[in-house]
């Protein structure tokens, strides 16, 4: 419902909607409105046609109204045409109303015409408030328009029809004149209270749709940042099994509270056969971390791990988890791959190249031990509140063992693991039973892969390596840190702390250029003063003269000048060349200034 007050029409209110997409949905909304309308008049037409034809007779009195109504119907059938192209229905939908409304006029006056002055003065009146009511409530205008033109419709025919007919009957002239005046208006008061209820109507239920579309795709937004999260939570595969086990189930009870406690009774795990298990340790980052600062500590690690995530990703790895400075992933899940044990070995030998990388360049003493095993695995979902995504077996655990007795900067890998390399990589004993016990227990025999790029490296020795300058001016971890940030790995909420960042940035930067900008500026500002000041002086001597005292001999001499200029127009032509080059030096000036602070 509008609110009070809100009943009749105020152009400030019609003009307040400048919406271009509330424009488009008006023009959209009177588009059926418009084609049902002429639809609706082409039938009657066709029937009145149809009608006079068959009576006989009627053809020949009526051959103007016939004439018209063809002609009528013709533009009509065009007109109807053109409002379904609707780039032409936007740019001339005021000209399509314009002539509807010229059309109904024509029709309404032909019948009076053909009467030759016999006609009473309520001819054609149901006709006129039908016109005004068409107007008011079919054909695209807005409220002025609408008011404008039904006004002219109803003067139209109180003085094309009742004033004639006041010299034929005047002792009741005044009771025509004003019957139809009043009923003219009470049409007019009643359409524009509609056209004001549609309008008002029109533009609640827009803001409404616009408000469902904006719920609607903020919906989407916060549903795909969900999905977003769950997925770095869980792998896509069980992430989507148990969306849609819990839609289920939410169909299937009429409690949904029941559910909370009751959504992992259902185990989410699944037996995979043939993968290979890689753990990673950064070897000397315990006794590092602990001469960092904990924001430094929080940087490497996201760099550090950001890195291995990369790496994992170009060599089909899943990262399961990070247990401090330990990471471990699986090749081999969800999809099965026969290069799986490739994939871990590739991505151990990129792992220990990524710490060498930064060793060489930070002069940290780290390095990375490195221990893959291959084998079958249980994979699933375990946690009733908080979820995680974990893997679990023998081989799990034998991966781990062979990453604890490794060797730092090398990849160590068991025999299943060679069996499925095949002679991708050379090999050399890794004599892992001789540094733990477990291994020796199990008869495990192990191999150390032989990175292709070690050979290089060798050749490669008689080069000059680049050195640390800053090496010993700065603590390990700072410089750990300033290398591990050019990686560019993405940081948790690195968009906020950007903000402000940049913010506090831009404004200390704003700050010092408005200092520039407002101190050369006054000088501009000035001097530019001082110039118009002394030719207005000038100009306006002889006033300063009659205002100050006669004594100062300088005041003479400026009253003679002053009447030369006024007299002579080479004189004022300087000033006023000089006047404008001085605007226009400051102008000049200023955008300068502006353009530069701007390029800074």
């Amino acid at each position: 419902m509008p609110a009070r007050g809100k009943y009749f029409f105020s152009e400030s209110d019609d003009c307040r909607i400048t919406d271009p997409l509330y424009e488009k949905y008006r023009y959209t909304s009177q588009q059926l409105p418009l084609l049902l309308l002429l639809l609706f008049i082409a039938i009657i037409f066709w029937t009145t046609l149809i009608i006079i034809f068959f009576v006989k007779d009627e053809a020949r009195i009526h051959l103007a109204f016939i004439i018209a109504v063809c002609a009528v119907l013709v533009i009509f059938s065009v007109m109807y045409l053109l409002l379904c192209i609707e780039s032409l229905f936007r740019r001339w939908l005021t000209l399509f109303g314009v002539t509807i409304w010229i059309c109904f006029l024509t029709i309404g006056y032909i019948p009076l015409l053909e009467r030759k002055g016999s006609f009473s003065a309520w001819e054609q009146v149901p006709f006129f408030l039908f016109i005004i009511f068409t107007v008011y409530t079919m054909l695209p205008f807005g409220m002025r328009d609408a008011v404008i033109i039904s006004v002219l419709s109803a003067l139209s025919h109180i003085i094309v029809l009742s004033v004639p007919y006041l010299f034929c009957m005047p002792s009741i002239k005044m009771y025509l004149v004003l019957a139809n005046a009043v009923i003219f208006l009470c049409g007019n008061l009643m359409g524009a209270f509609h056209k004001r209820q549609m309008q008002v109507a029109s533009w609640d239920l827009y803001r409404y749709t616009l408000k469902c579309i904006q719920v609607r795709m903020k919906l989407k937004i916060e549903k795909r940042q969900q999905e977003n999260l769950l997925l770095s939570i869980l792998p896509a595969h069980i992430s989507m099994e148990m969306k849609l086990a819990i839609i289920e189930r939410l169909k299937e009870t009429n409690d949904n509270r029941q559910m909370h406690d009751n959504n992992f009774h259902i185990l989410y795990v699944k037996r995979h056969e043939n993968v290979s298990i890689l753990y990673a340790d950064i070897v000397g980052f315990t006794r590092l971390a602990s001469d960092c600062s904990p924001k430094e500590l929080v940087v490497m690690l996201n760099e550090l791990f950001g890195k291995f995530d990369q790496i994992a990703k170009e060599n089909e790895c899943m990262r399961i988890k990070i247990l401090g400075d330990c990471y471990y992933c699986v090749s081999g899940l969800p999809v099965s791959l026969p290069v799986h044990a490739r994939n871990c070995v590739k991505m151990g030998l990129d792992m220990c190249e990524a710490i060498k990388q930064v060793r060489e360049a930070t002069g940290v003493d780290i390095n990375m031990r490195v221990g893959i095993h291959s084998g079958n695995v249980l994979c699933g979902v375990i946690g009733l509140r908080k979820w995680q995504y974990d893997v679990w077996s023998h081989d799990v655990s034998l991966a781990n063992r062979m990453e604890s007795a490794g060797v730092p900067g090398r990849v160590h890998i068991t025999e299943a693991t060679l069996n499925h390399l095949g002679k991708a990589y050379e090999v050399e004993e890794g004599n892992g039973h001789l540094r733990d016990p477990y291994l020796e227990s199990m008869n495990i025999k192990t191999y150390l892969v032989v990175d292709p790029r070690s050979k290089q490296c060798i050749s490669n020795n008689h080069l000059p390596k680049t050195r640390v300058n800053d090496g010993l001016k700065m603590r390990a971890s700072v410089r750990m840190t300033r290398y591990l940030e050019s990686w560019g790995a993405a940081r948790p909420f690195a968009h906020l702390n950007h903000r402000e960042s940049v913010s506090s940035d831009s404004s200390t930067s704003q700050g010092r250029q408005r200092k520039v900008k407002t101190a050369k500026l006054g000088i501009s500002f000035g001097v530019v003063a001082i110039i118009i000041v002394l030719i207005l002086f000038v100009c306006f001597a002889e006033k300063c003269m009659k205002c100050c005292s006669e004594r100062w001999p300088f005041l003479r001499r400026l009253c003679t000048i002053s009447e030369k200029v006024e007299t002579m127009p080479l004189l004022r032509l300087p000033l006023a060349v000089i006047t404008i080059g001085a605007l226009l030096i400051i102008a000049i000036f200023n955008l300068v200034s502006n353009r530069i602070i701007f390029i800074l």
